[in-house]
């Protein structure tokens, strides 16, 4: 009985006991959120205060485990393990008081702007940490030789996209629980530490790409990383061939050894592991066949362009149902594309341009798949686009130019409406070009050029639609009045005809017009000044007439290739074709082509254009210029005597003037003495004879004829008095 009794006895001690330990946890796990709490503030503080921790105040909210970035330990008490403060834009460098925080074991301040240098001094004291990812940051300088410092916990390591330069230490490798480690896109140099790095048994992730490492061969010492998923080594001189060692890599589902100068084979274990989903080999020196056994079923993505790859491609590629992408362009495969690939169900992007295959795409391609770009450029294949190409309505992409596709277009191209790219020139299309597919709301180029495609152009063209290359095609239909978003279009040698639209200013984002060889009349009109950003407009071999309005395309200021000729264009070359040329001018620009040949052009060419630039310019016309002008042009009329005839000319007026007022002084004198001498004569001819003799002269009488002395006058003239002796004639008393 005693021990009942003993037992309920000690219940009430124990249940105190038990009550003020409960207490007393109660008490001491609070204790640890105030100084959780007062160490965020304090790295707030560090870092400036900056708005992006606005939420870190214990005013507006008390507890802490709810602030940006901040997370804490399950089951209360405000502990804090992690700290992911990333794409925050942060400034400055890692504050000193983070590993204040005692438990924290996460530490995340990717993508911001932090400088300096590795923070060591800081980061050493997070006794705790096994997360640390300073990636895209601006970290400079070189790691330090005793990086090991940081947590023994360390299982990922990112020092990736920041400036980190020098020598890779070989402590990077100190960490013996590490999985991750990314050290790629830096400035680091010379040689990394191979051996070390393979110590790394547990390793999953390595990156080292997109450093200026020294030249040197894959390490055969990565094959002892029996555990790694992605490897990464891109852009980083290697150099040989890849090591058939790497088959104990069979848990690889990533491998990356992109712009390198590796070369040799590709080795037959690539396409063997089971896991592995992503193959990037492209841009290197590889060589040889691809193998025709391929079992690793579980490939999404084969990048194999831009080597010197020969043979055919695998029909067992038509295995992969799993493959979105397959890419093998630049290369010199050869044979047909297998059938198989067209039964793929998962196939999104096939780009095998610019290769040596033949032979029609495969039948149904697309019609089983999302199939949204397929670019087979630069071959030698031939027979038709085949009509399931936009089957599941995902089709964005067609490149096929540069082979010999032929027949028509299928009908069901013209509901694809979700095309970007249209690419078809130099093949052999015939038929006519659908005419739905200048309405496209997503379509940006279309290039048809080189084909035999009849039909017309619409007058309203896509918004988006940048770009047209549709030159030496048989289509027809007017200049088109509106295509807001156009840039450039080239429709040379084609039957467009009609006139230039009257308002052009739906047409005002062009920079390249080019369409000589067509059917186009009517005037050009004056609104052609709204094409402001035009810097190339030909179109020689038209049927325009009418002046070239002044007020127009003298008044483009981006304008370098002019070409006008072969038309029916009269009237003289407006003077605002001069200014236009002084503005290039003064932007150091030049127009580096004009051509006004063949048209009926009147007149004298604008003085900025008579130079021997552009002696060839106006062949063909009635234009002339000045004798000087160093062009081939005839020489305007009056221009024949050289270049002082405005100044000859000046002066000839001023001589007339000269002579003017001399003759008609001389003339007045002359006539004045005439008037004298008239008067003079008068007197001095009287002849007086003497009927008897006289003891006076005939000067006598002459000298004493004067006014004072007339004493009449008559018919015959004034009678003279005076003092002169007068004669008596017999008889008189």
């Amino acid at each position: 009985m005693s021990g009942p009794t003993t037992c309920c006895r000690r219940f009430p001690l124990l249940l105190v006991l038990l009550l003020f330990l409960l207490a007393g946890e109660g008490r001491s796990q609070p204790a640890a959120g105030p100084s959780d709490r007062d160490t965020l503030l304090a790295v707030k503080k560090e870092w400036g205060s900056p708005p992006q921790l606005k939420s870190w105040d214990p005013a507006a909210a008390p507890n802490h485990c709810n602030w940006t970035g901040v997370r804490c330990a399950t089951g209360g008490g405000g502990v804090v393990t992690e700290l992911t403060l990333s794409s925050l834009k942060l400034t400055g460098s890692v504050p000193a008081s983070v590993c204040a925080l005692k438990s924290l074991t996460r530490l995340d301040l990717s993508y911001n702007n932090l400088t300096g240098a590795f923070p060591g001094a800081a980061l050493y004291a997070c006794a705790g940490l096994s997360f640390l990812d300073l990636s895209s940051n601006q970290f400079s300088g070189p790691l330090p030789r005793d990086i090991d410092r940081l947590s023994p916990a360390m299982e990922h390591l990112n020092l990736s996209t920041n400036s980190f330069t020098g020598v890779v230490p070989p402590a990077v490798a100190g960490f013996p629980a590490l999985r991750s480690l990314l050290l790629d896109t830096n400035n680091f140099t010379g040689a990394y530490p191979a051996a070390e790095i393979s110590s790394l048994t547990g390793l999953e992730t390595l990156t080292l790409a997109d450093n200026a490492f020294a030249p040197a061969p894959l390490p055969t010492e990565f094959a002892k990383l029996t555990n790694l998923t992605y490897l990464w080594m891109d852009r980083m001189n290697l150099t040989g061939e890849i090591p058939a060692a790497f088959s104990s890599l069979t848990e690889l589902t990533t491998l990356s050894l992109v712009s390198n100068e590796l070369n040799g084979s590709i080795p037959a274990w690539v396409w063997q592991h089971q896991k592995l989903q992503c193959i990037y080999l492209f841009d290197n020196g590889l060589s040889g066949e691809l193998t025709r056994s391929v079992t690793a079923l579980n490939l999404v993505q084969i990048d194999l362009s831009s080597n010197q790859l020969t043979g055919e491609i695998p029909e067992d590629f038509g295995n992969l149902k799993n493959l979105t992408h397959l890419f093998l362009y630049k290369n010199q495969l050869t044979g047909t594309i297998p059938a198989s690939i067209a039964l793929l169900p998962q196939v999104r992007d096939i780009r095998l341009f610019q290769n040596q295959l033949s032979g029609e795409l495969p039948p149904k391609l697309g019609k089983h798949s999302p199939l949204g770009n397929l670019e087979v450029s630069v071959n030698n294949l031939s027979g038709p686009l085949r009509e399931s190409l936009c089957a599941n309505g995902k089709l964005y992409d067609i490149v096929a130019f540069n082979n010999s596709f032929s027949g028509e277009l299928p009908a069901e191209l013209g509901d694809c409406s979700t095309l970007n790219n249209l690419m078809l020139h130099n093949n052999n299309f015939s038929g006519d070009f659908p005419e739905k597919i200048w309405s496209f709301p997503k379509l940006t180029w279309v290039k048809i050029q080189n084909n035999s495609f009849t039909g017309t152009l619409p007058d309203q063209i896509s918004p988006n639609i940048s770009r047209i290359e549709m030159g030496d095609n048989m289509l027809s239909g007017s200049f088109p009045a509106s295509a807001p978003g156009l840039m450039v279009l080239h429709a040379e040698n084609n039957r467009l005809g009609g006139e230039l639209p009257s308002d052009m200013s739906k047409l005002a984002n062009l920079t390249d017009l080019y369409v000589p060889g067509n059917r186009i009349s009517g005037s050009i009109p004056t609104s052609i000044k709204l094409l402001q950003k035009l810097n190339s407009l030909n179109m020689r071999g038209n049927r325009l007439s009418g002046a070239i309005p002044p007020g127009s395309i003298g008044l483009l200021p981006a304008l370098t290739m002019l070409d006008l000729s072969d038309n029916e264009l009269t009237g003289s070359i407006p003077s605002d074709v001069s200014n236009m040329f002084n503005l290039l001018n003064l932007s150091s620009n030049q127009l580096t082509l004009l051509n006004l040949s063949s048209n009926q052009l009147t007149g004298e060419v604008p003085a900025q254009l008579q130079i021997a630039a552009y002696d060839q310019s106006f062949l063909g016309n009635r234009l002339c210029a000045r004798a000087d002008s160093g062009t081939n042009l005839p020489t305007c009329p009056g221009e024949g005597r050289g270049s002082h005839d405005e100044l000859s000319k000046g002066l000839i007026i001023l001589f007339a003037l000269l002579a003017a007022i001399v003759l008609v002084g001389s003339v007045g004198i002359a006539w004045l003495l005439f008037r004298r001498r008239k008067e003079s004569h008068e007197v001095t001819n009287w002849k007086m004879t003497a009927f008897t003799q006289l003891n006076f002269s005939e000067s006598d009488v002459l000298n004493n004829i004067r006014e004072e002395n007339v004493i009449g006058s008559g018919g015959s003239g004034k009678i003279s008095g005076g003092s002169a002796r007068t004669p008596k004639h017999r008889g008189e008393t």
